[in-house]
């Protein structure tokens, strides 16, 4: 039976808990064949609608160039006789994985199941009670974010079936591959460039619908974000000096020098920046290892790390040069302890002191570049030569292994950090408060201050797609971001200029849950499913009308 057959005889809230059930049945992880299927699930239910049936063309499908797997965005259009004006419902389809679940696994997608399996689990009390209410849906992507999915499809709905209250043009957007490099998001703005110049659309805003937590035990307020949190991937190569075990005081091991990087930037509040009343989060490190392949006695010549490190206003490549500068003076500490220790370890054995001269250089790519220019290395040919060979590495990858193949051709024995950039990269971006979409939302939930207790915030934490649909960085801070970015424009090609001519504002108003990337991920019904949908409808008629 069609999904909208389904849907006819329920209410709002009924409509968008099947929905959401039916998106999270399908195994849609990111990065796998599942992502197509959700997409034609999404596209199934959408042209099960009414309106859809009339006008098939108004729902379509768009497919990443050069994705190995075939992957696609689905979009939807209700075109409202001579508006220009427009608002964008988007959400993403994809989710992370399931092996988290455990020996759940086989139910990781049953939100039936799950419920009865945590109204037993005593060990949490959270989750038991909040089975045991019947007010959460629970499984994997039920809160990131197929709730959302389902709320903006239901919205859409609703407009189809009330065309009396359409005062402009809606737009639905389903994104593929937002867990991790945003491909979906970035190919959609080609898609928007053309819908804009065919339908002489004017985007007023665009509203996502992922997902908002309690920020603390007994939390009830429900954020709302007028912008998107920005995120760097800030990498370090770290050469050290290898040795024998047997002979350890000689070398610099370039797990010790990694070692104190995490200790000196991992969830350091100090690189922060400070922005009154936000959730201004510190670097997170998400890989660390070095590069031995096999067991010996030699210590380790190189490591390998990278962060997720937040960007809200500062430019990328200032927060950069602020963590290049601590890195610096922490490897000047670090190289004086080495020393100090050495002296005392010889001095015990009444041994004649050695001259030291360890040091530990610390550059940007972009330095250590110039650094390799000075000393006579033919770098482009060397960066072109070996992108020929090895352009099908990993993302993450291939800036390590760039930086590793160059500082084999000058093959010196110093000790070094070299800082990089690698994808993805998010622009962080942000509606300014005196502008009249901030002033509208800030009308719309006043008009809701009596059911829920609202909180704006200007950065949604989590990181989103919204990140890709305006850009606060200008050009130069830009091309100081990609000198530091190995083959930024090959590998991550964003199109600034797109992101800028487009500039659409985006707010995030999403559904309300607990536990998203953990297996007790779940979605509270009566504000997902009852109060969202008609909050963002409010909030769609006001940005639909003139600034008075």
């Amino acid at each position: 039976m069609e999904m909208y057959q389904k849907l006819k005889q329920m209410s709002e809230a009924q409509r968008i808990e099947a929905i959401t059930r039916r998106l999270v049945s399908v195994k849609s992880v990111n990065g796998t064949a599942g992502e197509i299927a959700i997409a034609e699930e999404v596209e199934d239910v959408l042209r099960s609608f009414p309106f859809f049936k009339e006008h098939p063309r108004f729902v379509w499908t768009q497919e990443l160039p050069n994705d190995t797997l075939g992957r696609k965005n689905v979009f939807a259009l209700i075109k409202k006789e001579g508006a220009t004006k427009t608002i964008i419902y988007h959400s993403h389809m994809d989710t992370v994985g399931i092996n988290d679940f455990g020996v759940l696994k086989e139910e990781a997608l049953n939100s039936d199941q799950l419920a009865e399996y945590f109204k037993h689990y005593s060990e949490d009390p959270d989750i038991q009670k909040d089975a045991l209410s019947g007010n959460w849906l629970f499984g994997r992507g039920a809160l990131d974010m197929k709730s959302g999915d389902a709320v903006n499809l239901t919205n859409l709905l609703y407009y189809s079936e009330h065309p009396e209250e359409l005062t402009g043009n809606l737009l639905f957007m389903g994104n593929c591959v937002e867990e991790n490099d945003h491909s979906g998001a970035i190919a959609s703005l080609d898609e928007l460039e053309r819908l804009k110049k065919k339908y002489d659309l004017t985007y007023e805003v665009a509203v996502n619908t992922d997902f908002i937590s309690p920020k603390y035990e007994g939390d009830q307020q429900k954020y709302i974000y007028y912008g998107a949190a920005g995120k760097a991937l800030t990498c370090f190569y770290i050469k050290g000096i290898e040795t024998h075990v047997g002979n350890t005081y000689a070398g610099v091991d370039s797990t010790l020098v990694a070692s104190r990087i995490n200790l000196l930037i991992n969830n350091n509040p100090e690189f922060i920046e400070h922005i009154p009343d936000e959730e201004v989060l510190p670097s997170s490190c998400l890989m660390l290892r070095d590069q031995k392949d096999f067991y010996n006695v030699q210590t380790a010549k190189v490591t390998q790390m990278y962060f997720n490190t937040f960007t809200y206003k500062r430019p990328v490549y200032e927060i950069l040069q602020h963590l290049k500068e601590a890195v610096q003076h922490d490897c000047r500490d670090l190289v004086a302890d080495l020393a100090a220790k050495q002296a005392a370890y010889l001095n015990s054995l009444s041994f004649p002191a050695v001259k030291d001269e360890r040091k530990i250089k610390v550059f940007t790519f972009v330095e250590y570049l110039d650094y390799l220019h000075q000393e006579g290395i033919q770098v482009d040919e060397l960066i072109h030569a070996f992108w020929e060979e090895n352009h099908e590495l990993d993302k993450r990858e291939i800036g390590f292994a760039l930086i590793d193949y160059l500082d084999k051709q000058i093959n010196d024995s110093a000790a070094k950090v070299i800082l990089f950039l690698a994808p993805p990269f998010c622009p962080h971006n942000s509606i300014a408060s005196d502008s009249h979409i901030y002033q509208k939302l800030k009308a719309t939930l006043a008009d809701y201050e009596q059911e829920e207790d609202f909180k704006m915030k200007q950065f949604f934490p989590y990181l989103s797609d919204s990140s890709y649909l305006a850009i606060d960085e200008n050009d130069a801070e830009i091309n100081q971001l990609t000198e530091n970015f190995p083959f930024a424009g090959r590998i991550y090609p964003l199109p600034y200029d797109k992101m800028r001519a487009l500039n659409i504002p985006a707010v995030d108003i999403g559904v309300f849950g607990k536990g998203a990337h953990t297996w007790k991920e779940r979605v509270y019904k009566p504000y997902s499913f009852g109060v969202l949908p008609k909050l963002i409808r409010n909030f769609t008629a006001k940005a639909w009308k003139s600034e008075e």
